[in-house]
């Protein structure tokens, strides 16, 4: 049902949008670097408590 990769494919989106976040935003008055810190740490925290649910549940 459920496997590492939709744990993987979760984080790498997170991170994907922090990192966009991150060039994108230079084009306003000022560069947020605490929103793409909070976005890649984000992506990062939802794969590995997923991965460790699955593990947990032994559906890995």
């Amino acid at each position: 049902m459920f496997a590492w990769r939709n744990a993987l494919i979760l984080g790498v989106i997170f991170m994907a949008v922090g990192t966009a976040y991150f060039f994108l935003n230079g084009h306003t008055v000022g560069l947020d670097v605490a929103g793409a810190t909070m976005l890649l740490v984000l992506g990062f925290a939802m794969a590995f408590v997923f991965a460790i649910l699955l593990r947990g549940s032994r559906e890995l």
